[in-house]
């Protein structure tokens, strides 16, 4: 009896995973696509990347608006008081004064202007690369977190047939005492066997409930109910003739960091540029209008009424060397630009092979677990039948039932990194679109 409470309180613990109160209830499973289209509106790391995008493109119409007229209007008005003391007695003159007016400056010749605008386009182009490094990076945290979930609960389920088929071992162990067939030790294996089950029943529970948490930090809304995968529906990527080298070329062209890091060179380059245009001269088309009254106490009552036009150049002759040293500071820079994209390319090559060679290795697991499931559940029935008739031991018994349930672990583990590996290696090569998750999601299917 005692033995039947335990069981009935952790399949409820199992079955009854804590939730959120103020979470609506999800009215159907949550397959991955619709995980991502939520994770798109909700996951706040996209979301910044995308402010610092938008942000980032107003570089080019800062850059762009040095080539266009600046407009500058002036005006005051006040009261002044001007005392007179000399020879003859001194007077005072109450007067107010006005100005007003404006100036239009247009640029005709600024090497630096020119450096900058193309060193904006740059700069843009380099925070689209990490945009869409972002975008890939969420298809591969939403992939990641929805398989550990799923991963959890299939270790959930594994654990519950665990505990049970323990409970069925230990009651028939002392079926088989009371006959007189049994002994004591054998007794004391199963109920050993039985109370691990029991606890790693309660760690695994709550490991289901974390990675639920986990991808509803992504998508902002809790996963009550998942699709699983249909085995026969899995697809493997088929062999390049090339093997890895064909996508490490793949990756040399598309890879976002590799993208980035030549952008990255790019604004280097166009620094140093605008650090040597300061040496030359610039010219400045000057234009304006300047009206005052009494605009001083030599021209009290007196109005003017100014237009000017004027060519403006500007040379520095002698900074100090700061010119040659902000020279040399962008040089440095460009040489540092240009050492993180070799480093870059080596990193993506070697992620490259790590992730094709961890395909490979996924798929031969996948079968090799496979064919051992198959033997395993042969084993155990046979092992079965066997202590049924004295041949073989309750600790045989039990053997066979944890290898069984370690191989089905094993398996489910290996599709998932399957999948995992598959968006890695196609994210290495900047292949990785939101196409790749719809495909992915056509392998789940709800539990019925």
């Amino acid at each position: 009896m005692k033995l039947m409470v335990c069981l009935m309180i952790v399949i409820g613990l199992f079955a009854a995973l804590p939730v959120k109160a103020d979470t609506p209830v999800k009215t159907g499973p949550l397959d991955l696509s619709t995980a991502y289209q939520q994770a798109l509106k909700y996951d706040a790391r996209l979301r910044l990347a995308q402010a610092d995008n938008m942000a980032t493109k107003e570089e080019i119409a800062k850059a762009w608006s040095q080539f266009r007229p600046n407009v500058r209007v002036s005006a005051s008005r006040g009261r002044n008081q001007t005392q007179y003391t000399g020879k003859y007695p001194g007077t005072q003159d109450f007067y107010n004064t006005v100005t007003n007016g404006f100036t239009v400056r247009q640029s005709l010749f600024n090497m630096s202007n020119i450096a900058e605008y193309k060193q904006s386009k740059s700069v843009v182009a380099k925070s689209d690369a990490d945009l869409h490094k972002e975008e890939e990076t969420l298809i591969v945290r939403i992939t990641e977190a929805y398989c550990n979930a799923l991963y959890a609960e299939d270790n959930l389920e594994f654990s519950q047939a665990h505990v049970k088929a323990s409970l069925e071992q230990l009651q028939q162990a002392k079926r088989r005492y009371d006959k007189g067939f049994g002994t004591v030790t054998e007794i004391g294996e199963a109920q050993a066997n039985y109370d691990m089950a029991l606890a790693e029943g309660v760690d695994i529970a709550n490991s289901v409930e974390f990675s639920r948490r986990e991808l509803e930090n992504i998508t902002g809304s809790y996963p009550y109910e998942l699709c699983k995968v249909v085995p026969e529906k899995m697809v493997f990527l088929p062999a390049s003739q090339n093997g890895v080298e064909a996508w490490i070329d793949l990756a040399m062209v598309g890879n976002k960091d590799i993208v980035g890091a030549r952008e990255e060179i790019q604004v280097a380059w166009r620094e140093v540029q605008k650090q040597k245009a300061a040496r030359y001269p610039t010219i400045d088309l000057v234009g304006g209008k300047s009206y005052s009254v009494s605009e001083n106490n030599y021209s009290i009552g007196s109005t003017y009424n100014t237009y000017s036009i004027a060519l403006q150049m500007s040379l520095p002759i002698y900074t100090g060397g700061y010119i040659s040293a902000s020279v040399r500071q962008a040089h440095a820079k460009w040489i540092k630009a240009d050492e993180q994209l070799r480093w870059r390319e080596r990193g993506t090559e070697s992620d490259v092979r790590k992730y094709y060679n961890g395909l490979l290795g996924s798929v031969a697991q996948i079968n090799a677990y496979e064919q051992a499931v198959k033997s395993g559940e042969i084993a155990l029935k046979g092992t079965e039948k066997g202590f049924q008739t004295g041949l073989r031991t309750n600790a045989d018994v039990l053997d066979a039932g944890q290898k069984l349930l370690a191989s089905r672990r094993n398996l489910a583990k290996s599709r998932y990194q399957y999948i995992m590996n598959r968006m890695m290696l196609k994210q290495s090569a900047g292949t990785l679109f939101a196409a790749d998750i719809d495909e992915v999601n056509n392998w789940f299917h709800p539990v019925k």
